[in-house]
């Protein structure tokens, strides 16, 4: 009888420290028990204490208040995609499509494209380093974080602009939308800081879960499309484009299907099955169009430390996601 307690108190106590040890290991990241989601996104505690960023190699002229201090959205380093190979993509890719022995015209060498989206997250890149990468498929544009919320500007982004620039990347800029800041106000900071010219990328609003352990947005989803409404038609007025909406899979399904379907979209899923909505080729009849797919949160390039995000662009749809000349 005593033993018999004495086993069960045991086993109760070898129990109580297996779960402890699991949940020390699962904090300090050496386990990882799988993710929700979209669970490539790390958020700093608000309410930081007013702090300026003086990046290396630059002078204090390039220095940006970082207020708040508060930087969601994607291009955090986590990692949770199935795919992190680019050429274990683009073959997957041709057969999901059937596309291997599909002919196309002049020019395009291709099926599609690959990028890659950064912020600071990934401090300071070598961005010749990534232009250089070509093995198995070359890096050939660029989505760079500019701006979060009515305040936030990326503190690494006007680095990243010029540097993406002057490696002939194409480049594109997007927006963290905020659901509780003012949606003209969020539209008037990205204008401040992101000009636009010919063949860069579409003005592109990220548009996800903005809270710490949430599993909605704070607000109801009417206000959501409400003001994002808002924000969209700002920003459309002032670069005379449609902007792209940047969101993942759930959350469109959830909370955007319906609306905004004659904007182009950037979706991601991590899965190497592509969005129920993603194209090879253009399709007139499917909506919302997705001109890129998010495929992984855990690409590794040259020149860039940790892991990045990196989407796939159709050929076909190459033009469609640029600022016409």
């Amino acid at each position: 009888m005593y033993r018999r307690i004495l086993f069960v108190m045991l086993l109760g106590f070898f129990l109580m420290f297996s779960m402890l040890l699991l949940v020390i290991l699962n904090l300090t990241g050496l386990v990882d028990f799988g993710k929700t989601v979209h669970e490539h996104h790390i958020y700093l505690a608000d309410g930081l204490k007013e702090k300026s960023y003086v990046l290396p190699e630059t002078t204090a002229s390039d220095s940006l208040p970082a207020l708040p201090l508060f930087y969601a959205g994607h291009s955090a380093p986590n990692g949770s995609g199935e795919i992190q190979d680019r050429g274990q993509h683009y073959d997957s890719m041709l057969l999901f499509f059937n596309a291997k022995d599909r002919e196309w015209g002049p020019g395009h060498q291709t099926h599609g494209y690959y990028g890659i989206d950064v912020s600071h997250w990934q401090n300071v890149i070598d961005w010749q380093a990534v232009k250089n990468d070509s093995l198995p498929h070359p890096v050939s544009f660029v989505l760079i974080k500019a701006t979060q919320g009515a305040k936030a500007t990326d503190p690494y982004f006007r680095r990243n602009w010029a540097s993406a620039g002057s490696q002939g990347l194409i480049k594109g800029a997007y927006h963290f939308y905020q659901y509780k800041d003012p949606p003209l106000d969020q539209a008037r900071h990205f204008i401040s800081q992101v000009t636009l010219q010919t063949e860069d990328v579409l003005p592109i609003v990220d548009v996800e879960l903005d809270c710490t352990h949430c599993t909605r947005p704070e607000i109801s989803d009417n206000l959501l499309i409400k003001n994002l409404g808002i924000y969209l038609e700002a920003i459309e007025n002032h670069y005379r484009v449609k902007p792209i909406i940047y969101t993942y899979e759930a959350f469109y399904q959830t909370h955007l299907k319906g609306h905004f379907e004659e904007y182009p979209y950037w979706m991601a899923r991590f899965s190497s099955k592509p969005p129920a909505e993603f194209h090879l080729f253009r399709d007139s009849i499917s909506v919302p169009e997705v001109a890129m797919w998010q495929f992984t949160d855990s690409g590794k390039i040259p020149g860039i430390p940790g892991k990045t995000d990196m989407s796939f662009l159709p050929a076909s749809l190459r033009d469609r996601i640029l600022i016409p000349k």
